[in-house]
């Protein structure tokens, strides 16, 4: 019991809101949070530049994309591969909140919405890794 005790205690101090990426943080204020990307990307066409990281704690991999310098997706999951726990992703949504509360989608797929409709999420499988994904709402529509 103790050792699950430390284990949730290790994971909350390792996902504080202070540990993590931000929608709309600059790449600065994201290489300040997580390290230096372990790999850097060059803007594409559209302008979007994409970096990869670990935390600092190793445990997770975060793939954040920037455009016009600030964050307008991100996503998480464990580098050992294994499922996020409720707990993990309520600890990155709420990360993200901005303020406002996630609602849950109806349907199988996890899904969420921001109540202000400016950012979405979803958790899936990604080339073998279970995925929370956050993106910025596109502000043009």
């Amino acid at each position: 019991m103790k050792h699950v005790l430390i284990s949730t205690a290790a994971i909350i101090i390792a996902l504080s809101s202070e540990a993590i990426a931000r929608l709309g943080n600059t790449e600065d204020q994201v290489n300040a949070l997580m390290g230096k990307p372990t790999d850097p990307g060059k803007p594409d066409s559209d302008g979007i530049t994409t970096n990869m990281y670990k935390n600092p704690t190793g445990e997770y991999l975060a793939v954040v994309q920037f455009l016009k310098g600030r964050s307008v997706a991100e996503a998480y999951s464990r580098v050992d591969r294994h499922k996020l726990s409720e707990k993990e992703l309520s600890i990155f949504l709420e990360g993200n909140a901005a303020g406002n509360k996630w609602e849950k989608k109806p349907g199988k797929k996890a899904a969420w919405i921001r109540s202000d409709h400016r950012a979405h999420a979803s958790y899936e499988t990604v080339s073998g890794y279970p995925t929370l994904m956050i993106q910025a709402q596109d502000s043009s529509k």
